[in-house]
């Protein structure tokens, strides 16, 4: 299977997550190589005496009953505000994000979380280290000299006080995160030594900051958060007991810093690593060997938006995994409900995301995300999203659209082989997230407007190629709102009364110069031709990705002859920088030496939408060439190209 990494060069969030002795994308972040963008999780849940299954959970404030057998009592622990339905009480945030943000600009973040009930914040990291040292803080440290990596940075060093006192003011706890490690997605519980060693350092960074903060913002200096990440996947006792030794080496350094202050922690389900049953077995093994004190959070990330599990299955490894945490009564169990979808790096649509909560509320006492901080905070950009959710915290209801029938305009060209769509949507009510144009019933692209919430209305256009169609289209185009809801949909109907042929290039061989990236390889050289199509994300084994031209030779086998039109199925959209490619030249040749240009076609930019959508860039020829060999060259000059299919239709 093909490693799918990230295939952004800038410095956004990503989600990372490591497992006992493997990795796997998820949760964590590293802002440094190609696989770096906005994402993260975790699932929230609690397991109490008082939690009913029969009646969806808990919503109030955490029961306060706890074993006989339990002494290491973790006080003022906090309040869930109750509500009859599941509403978010914590978001994660990965600090390093907003080293720049002002108290003001902080504390109106936060605030805007406050006020849909989210009052506890989950710093994820607070530094990171490597085998080598302290490489970077987000406190003011006082690491020795040596403890230090020679490319150390203290940018950003101010980052934690400023949440402190903004969420002390605001009346916010905050669990802070410890130190991050890239290695661990290579060492993971493999290595005591590399253990020992991390949590010397994590420890130490802990006392630190503690020293420095907990008095001044008693309050909001609450808990703390262990940032390595598991997941229910198959694994020796070894390193099973290693995740443990681990677990403990932390529990118990941080209990002897301050006996009262909870340590959360937020391992993620993998439908792929075992079954519910299995991850049963794997964590009540592990609790059996854990130091947890009375008021621990074990919050696992439902890992929904990650898409580690279909969203169906969801409700087994909760009733697994509560199961595992009844052994354990020191351990609350909260849920981590993800408010993104990897594939695109997008803010989930609502109605996702709140029956990931209503799933996971029969086995947890709480739900946290991640991360209100990043995918619905009005601050970064996501207003639209924010005010849906606080109408569902208020109402605790989904409404229906009220997204009237947009007024479009459509043409054909070459005989209904090119279909170009304009258009204005209303949005007068502000419950306008993007629009949806449908093609015989199935979902060719999503214009994404949330980025320019506010307006009136917008306007929009799309261009779709038919070449290769049925005969006629059918094409719906509707508004969209934050909940997932369509709206009144228009609908008009396209014949294709063009040439309708075979495609030539099914199953035949080619090259490829230069080769494709070695995150998206075309595996079996075959990938182009073998009439496969990708889904609409990068991840997709079946696109072959390209941060240069590519040239593709295509050879037919024989002499083909009534070639008339060419399609590369292509990614688009802008997010994670796949773009649709902007031109595609076509040469031929009867020998595969001496070839001769016969069409270069230019297409607009991409403007990207911040969600992959698949688009087909379409060449049409006057229907008299013949060749055996077919070759073109695919450009853009905006980063990456993906491209799933080629096909040469000939009469």
């Amino acid at each position: 299977m093909k490693n799918r990494i990230f295939p952004l060069f800038l410095s956004l969030l990503i989600p990372f997550s490591a497992i006992f002795g493997a990795c796997s994308t998820e949760q964590g972040q590293n802002n440094s190589t190609a696989e770096s963008e906005v994402s993260s999780e975790m699932s929230n849940e609690i397991t109490s005496s008082a939690t009913d299954e029969s009646s969806n959970g808990v919503y109030g404030e955490i029961s306060e009953e706890t074993s006989d057998e339990v002494s290491d009592d973790i006080k003022n622990e906090p309040i869930i505000r109750p509500t009859d339905y599941p509403t978010l009480c914590g978001s994660f945030m990965q600090a390093n994000m907003f080293s720049s943000y002002s108290y003001d600009r902080m504390k109106a973040h936060l605030q805007n979380m406050y006020d849909v009930g989210i009052d506890i914040l989950i710093v994820q990291w607070t530094f990171e280290t490597t085998s080598n040292g302290v490489k970077s803080v987000l406190f003011e440290d006082s690491f020795d000299t040596d403890e230090r990596t020679a490319d150390f940075d203290s940018n950003g060093s101010n980052t934690l006080e400023t949440i402190l006192k903004a969420a002390q003011e605001i009346g916010m706890k905050v669990f802070v995160g410890l130190n991050d490690n890239a290695e661990w997605w290579q060492k993971s519980v493999t290595d005591k030594k590399w253990i020992e060693a991390q949590a010397k350092l994590g420890l130490d960074g802990a006392s630190q900051m503690y020293e420095r903060y907990k008095s001044l913002y008693p309050d909001s200096f609450y808990g703390w958060y262990f940032v390595f990440e598991f997941y229910n996947m198959q694994a020796p006792e070894q390193l099973l007991d290693n995740a443990a030794y681990l677990l403990n080496l932390y529990r118990d350094g941080l209990y002897g810093i301050d006996p009262e202050m909870p340590m959360m922690l937020s391992p993620f389900i993998s439908a792929s690593g075992a079954s519910p049953e299995d991850a049963q077995r794997l964590w009540t093994y592990v609790f059996g060997k854990t130091n947890f004190k009375n008021g621990d959070i074990f919050c696992c990330q439902d890992s929904v938006g990650a898409g580690h599990i279909a969203i169906d299955s969801l409700d087994a490894y909760y009733n697994a995994i509560k199961k595992a945490t009844d052994t354990k009564p020191e351990l609350r169990f909260w849920a981590n409900n993800e408010c993104f979808t990897q594939s695109d790096w997008s803010t989930a649509p609502l109605d996702r995301f709140i029956e990931q909560m209503n799933i996971s509320s029969k086995y947890v006492e709480a739900h946290i995300t991640f991360a209100y901080s990043h995918y619905a905070n009005p601050d970064t950009g996501k207003t639209g999203y924010h005010l849906a959710y606080k109408e569902y915290y208020e109402t605790g209801k989904i409404p229906e659209s009220t997204l009237k029938k947009p007024e479009i305009t459509y043409s054909s060209e070459q005989s209904g082989a090119t279909v170009k769509i304009s258009g204005k949507v209303n949005n007068a009510d502000k419950t306008l997230m993007g629009v949806r144009i449908y093609k015989n019933g199935e979902l060719i692209k999503l214009i994404d407007l949330s980025a320019q919430y506010g307006k009136e209305s917008y306007n929009f256009e799309f261009t779709d190629y038919n070449l290769n169609g049925s005969g006629r289209a059918v094409y719906s185009v509707c508004g969209v709102d934050y909940y997932n809801n369509d709206g009144e949909s228009a609908e008009f109907e396209i014949s294709f009364t063009g040439k309708n042929g075979k495609n030539v290039a099914l199953g035949k061989t080619y090259t490829i110069s230069p080769n494709p990236e070695a995150n998206y390889p075309d595996e079996n050289g075959k990938s182009l031709t073998d009439g496969k199509f990708g889904s609409a994300t990068y991840a997709s084994p079946e696109w072959v990705g390209f941060l240069t031209r590519p040239e593709i030779v295509i050879d037919l086998g024989k002499t083909e002859n009534g070639i008339y039109a060419l399609e590369v199925n292509t990614l688009g959209g802008g997010a994670a920088a796949v773009y649709a490619p902007t031109e595609i030249t076509v040469f031929v040749s009867d020998d595969g030496l001496s070839f001769r240009q016969i069409a270069a076609s230019s297409f607009a930019p991409d403007l990207g939408v911040d969600s992959q959508v698949i688009t087909l860039r379409s060449v049409v020829l006057d229907g008299s060439v013949s060749c055996r060999y077919i070759k073109i060259t695919i450009g853009t000059n905006q980063s990456w190209i993906f491209v799933d299919e080629i096909s040469v239709l000939a009469e």
